[in-house]
């Protein structure tokens, strides 16, 4: 078995970078997200929030100086049936030491709610599928991607495999804005390696990036981001990473924290 899990792992690995490395195409910014195969069960509800914070001196310099940003997202998840969640999103970004003061603040950006289903489990592997419709909250731009937000809908197909310690999982990821230029349909991906080093702790490896249009092969940006999960208490959990940008499009580095509360209603 052991034997099996290093093959296993190592192919998962191979797969990892030729997907790095064969699609070079421009990134959209968007958090560094993973979705697993774990959803809050039946009556049960899950309140995250999530925060991306990229200091200015690991902003792209193509991007220009814009000061320090973080990236903030409150999820309330909701299990519905055994099958079905449904999660309401709030997005925001705040920006400080931009020498454009008007940048200079917090803001609502996003309102956002998904459809979360666990389609089927079998042997080979487990399916789930993510379905998120964006809204946006006013005439406001993204700061590290220079782009209005805007509306927009995002299917998430999610694989994973779970073998002794290890959980693999695939997450390939379209993406499609339908209220502002650029109008199109986009494609990224949010894969990873974890691994429960006790009961209450998991580490992992994720790989994060977008591929573009898949036309245009313009500037790549991909991630790869060590992560590491501490169950503080049976309704608490925390969660901390860095990513660190693998191009010169990507940010040098972006630290990710989470604390998720669970609750029965």
């Amino acid at each position: 078995m052991q034997k099996h899990t290093s093959k296993i792992v190592i192919l998962y690995v191979l797969i990892s970078v030729v997907l790095l490395l064969e699609f070079p195409q421009i990134i959209e910014a968007r958090h560094l997200k993973l979705y697993g195969p774990k959803r809050p069960k039946k009556g049960v509800t899950w309140t995250t929030y999530t925060n991306d914070f990229v200091p200015s001196f690991s902003i792209p310099s193509s991007t220009g100086n814009i000061g320090n940003v973080i990236l903030h997202e409150i999820e309330i998840e909701t299990g519905i049936t055994d099958r079905w969640s449904q999660s309401l999103y709030f997005d925001g970004d705040t920006q400080w030491e931009s020498p454009n003061s008007s940048d200079n603040h917090s803001k609502l950006t996003l309102t956002k709610t998904e459809f979360n289903i666990a389609v089927f489990e079998s042997n080979l592997f487990d399916f789930r599928l993510n379905n998120e419709w964006a809204f946006s909250t006013g005439d406001h731009t993204e700061p590290l991607a220079r782009e209005k937000y805007s509306n927009s809908i995002e299917l998430r197909p999610i694989f994973s495999k779970s073998i002794d310690s290890f959980t693999f999982i695939i997450g390939p990821g379209f993406f499609y804005r339908y209220t502002k230029e650029p109008i199109e349909l986009t494609y990224f991906y949010a894969n990873a390696i974890q691994y429960a080093v006790a009961e209450k702790a998991t580490i992992g490896l994720e790989f994060h990036g977008d591929w573009g249009n898949l036309k245009t092969p313009l500037e790549q940006g991909h991630y790869i981001l060590p992560n590491i999960d501490f169950q503080l208490s049976k309704n608490i959990l925390l969660s901390m990473g860095i990513g660190f940008g693998l191009t010169d499009q990507s940010e040098t580095y972006t630290f990710r924290n989470a604390l998720q509360f669970s609750y029965q209603w």
